[in-house]
């Protein structure tokens, strides 16, 4: 007897089967990447001309928050990232990682920052009516960068904001993401 090849594995079968019974699934647009540059990053080309991937603004990083692009970020692999979901950047008072950067690939002068916090309006609790001020709570910027009112999601004060990430690490309907706007 002759054992045939199954049309489905179990994993696609449920699949299918929770289709049917629930509809289309909700998406999301595509997410950005999930890596910032640290404080004071010069714009990503210029960035990467002057970055010698020395690793000083690592070793200087008192938190450890700052680390090596892998392999898998092609012409960037390397260079130091900060994955603010993960382990966000708390944007030292002295900023040793600027002062340590001997190639000038990392530059002091205005406010300093590392992107941008965006909410998913679907994803926030808040939207949802569901109480959750995390993000409220975490967030070191005073007088606060992001806000929330009942029924509407979280708002991101844009000239507060440092995209130092804490918020983005907290929320536990993974609703925000720190985007980069140098």
């Amino acid at each position: 007897m002759e054992l045939m090849e199954p049309l489905y594995s179990r994993k696609s079968l449920f699949r299918a089967g929770l289709s049917a019974l629930l509809g289309p699934r909700e998406t999301f647009a595509p997410a950005a990447p999930r890596w910032l540059r640290p404080p004071g990053a010069l714009a990503e080309r210029a960035f990467l001309r002057a970055c010698t991937r020395c690793d000083d603004c690592l070793r200087a990083c008192p938190h450890l928050v700052i680390r090596k692009a892998g392999p898998e970020t092609g012409a960037a692999a390397g260079t130091p990232v900060i994955i603010p979901h993960e382990n966000p950047c708390l944007m030292c008072l002295d900023l040793p990682c600027i002062e340590s950067c001997g190639a000038g690939a990392l530059v002091s002068g205005g406010r300093p920052g590392i992107g941008l916090a965006t909410v998913a309006a679907a994803r926030c609790y808040m939207a949802a009516g569901q109480p959750c001020d995390y993000c409220v709570i975490e967030c070191p910027e005073t007088p606060l960068a992001i806000a929330v009112n009942p029924g509407e999601p979280a708002r991101v004060d844009t000239e507060r904001c440092t995209g130092c990430g804490k918020c983005a690490q907290i929320c536990p309907a993974d609703a925000i993401t720190i985007r980069d706007q140098r």
